[in-house]
Parts: C-alpha cells; sequence; structure tokens
C-alpha cells in the first residue's frame, strides 16, 4: 500500500484554504516547469489536460510557462475541485461550514488529546500569533489544519499564489465555464466524517512531525516547480507494508473515493466533446490510482507536455 506522504492543505484540499484569496502582483517572469499532462482518446478530437495543483505558493512562480498556457486558453472548461474564488466571498457559507468543526456539548480540544500535545499544538500556532483561545472548542482535525497551514506559513509559501486560486481568477476574467468536481460542504463533510480515533491520530502526527513536515514542503515545492513525474510520485507517495487501519481509512476517504469520483466527472464531461483543463491537487493526479492512472487503464492516451 503507498501512502499519501505530505501536508493534506497542500496537495489535496482546497476547503481550509478557502477565504484567503485576492489579487496579486506577479513578477514579470518565471523559471518553473510545472507538470502538465495531455489526455487524448483515438477517435475524439478533445483534449482533457491534468495540471497538478499546489494549494500554496510564492508569486515566484507566475506567470505560469506558455505551453501551460496555451493549454487553458484552448479549453472550453476549468475543472477543479471547487470554486473556491466564490467560497470565500460568501462569508455566510464559510461560517455555517467551520461552524461543523465545533466540539458539540461544549466539549474541548483537551477532551480527545493529553497535555503534551495540547501545549505542543498552542506553541506552534502561538509562535505565528494565530493561536486563539476561541480553537479550544474545535475539533482534533481543525487543529490538524491549522497546525499543517501554519507549516507553510513558516516556510513562506501562501495560499494567494496557490495554482487553483490562480487559474480560478484567470477563468473568471476569461469567462469560461468552472466544472466543480466536488464541493466545500464535501470535504469539510469528508473530514468531520473521520472518527475521532483518526482526528487524533493526524493531529499528533502533524504537531510531532512539524519540524520536518516544513523541510518536506521546501524540498516538494522545488520539486513541483520543476515538473518531473517519477520524481514527484517517488517523493509524495511512501511504500507501508503494513498499514495501520488509521492510514487504511485515512487514504481510502482522502485519495481512493475522491479519485475514482473525479476521474469519472472527467470522463463524463469529456465524452460531451469539451476541452478542459483540470487542475485539482497533485495527489490526485499522480501516482497509482491518480486520475492519470485512472484513464490509461480506460483506454486513453496520457502524455506529458513539455
Amino acid at each position: 500500500m503507498k501512502k499519501l506522504k505530505y501536508l493534506i492543505v497542500l496537495l489535496c484540499l482546497s476547503m481550509i484554504l478557502g477565504g484567503c484569496t485576492k489579487k496579486k502582483e506577479i513578477e514579470p517572469k518565471s523559471t518553473s516547469t510545472p507538470l502538465l499532462l495531455e489526455v487524448t482518446k483515438e477517435g475524439m478530437d478533445n483534449k482533457l489536460y491534468l495540471f497538478g495543483s499546489i494549494h500554496a505558493g510564492e508569486k515566484t512562480m507566475y506567470p505560469l510557462p506558455e505551453y501551460i498556457m496555451n493549454a487553458y486558453k484552448k479549453s472550453d472548461v476549468l475543472a477543479v475541485e471547487f470554486d473556491l474564488v466564490e467560497y470565500s466571498s460568501d462569508m455566510s457559507n464559510q461560517m455555517d461550514l467551520l461552524y461543523k468543526f465545533v466540539i458539540p456539548d461544549g466539549g474541548k480540544i483537551t477532551d480527545y488529546i493529553d497535555e503534551e500535545t495540547y501545549n505542543s499544538g498552542v506553541a506552534i500556532l502561538d509562535n505565528l500569533g494565530l493561536y486563539s483561545p476561541l480553537y479550544d472548542s474545535y475539533s482534533p482535525m481543525m487543529w490538524q489544519t491549522l497546525i499543517e497551514s501554519a507549516a507553510m506559513e513558516e516556510v513562506n509559501l501562501s495560499s494567494m499564489y496557490g495554482i487553483d486560486t490562480y487559474m480560478l481568477e484567470r477563468a473568471k476574467e476569461d469567462n469560461k465555464r468552472i466544472l466543480e468536481l466536488e464541493s466545500a460542504e464535501y470535504q469539510y463533510n469528508m473530514l468531520l466524517g473521520f472518527d475521532m480515533d483518526l482526528q487524533v491520530y493526524l493531529l499528533k502526527q502533524s504537531i510531532e512531525e512539524h519540524e520536518e513536515s516544513k523541510n518536506n514542503l521546501k524540498e516538494l515545492y522545488e520539486l513541483y516547480k520543476k515538473g518531473n513525474k517519477e520524481e514527484l510520485e517517488k517523493l509524495v507517495f511512501q511504500e507501508i507494508e503494513e498499514p495501520t487501519q488509521n492510514e487504511i481509512e485515512y487514504n481510502d476517504k482522502m485519495i481512493t473515493v475522491r479519485n475514482n469520483n473525479m476521474t469519472d466527472a472527467l470522463e463524463k464531461n469529456f465524452k460531451n466533446g469539451e476541452n478542459i483543463f483540470c487542475t485539482v491537487g497533485l495527489a490526485h493526479i499522480i501516482g497509482e490510482g491518480g486520475i492519470a492512472d485512472q484513464l490509461e487503464q480506460r483506454g486513453y492516451t496520457v502524455k506529458v507536455v513539455k
């Protein structure tokens, strides 16, 4: 079994970063060459482009190279996990969804984690001025995403410069149709669907591996900009021989089920004859069972665009 090795909010989920978008100034040049895959099928003239998103970055990654923007311009549709630009402008919806993370009946995070874990988590957040006593009423899953977001901030990666944010803003300017493969509510409900043991496991892992995660983030970000598919797969996923039940459940809900659903939705729209530019978390596109792999198994041709 292969386990996702890196932070979920960087490679898998848009949800916790929604609400952080704003117009940005882009530097005049970039040397990045991210991975872009072209999907075709014999007898069909349209194309599907798979551009794995990294949900946070730096402005030096922009503008994106010509081969990526040319593929985007040829496309009729932009497919994303969900429209986080629209979501970020709807404060009422954000508050409704965030409220789902409040522990019911006045419960506290310390009802589920030990004092040492709690203090370590507070220290990580407080170091960046991010801690609030209000967080004590939130579930371990919310704390886990806060810890991961803190790691990104510590290595100067911002959701302002996430790929999906950039492409969504461009698509809205160009009046392209936006295809949501999921929704913000789906992502929130998925995380809240993890049982408490798994939530606590993920939180403790994020806290214990916080320093290592920062190094991993920097390494991943630099490799993302180079776009080598094989190296990315090796770095993003790790082989585990005897996965725990927590790891099995996490991988199934976070990766397997979502990969299947996204692939089905993309194939359905592709068969309508539309040219599609898809940008979802990189971890959903590459690797065994990823969108590209599944489409190849279904008879599509997938090649790297240079």
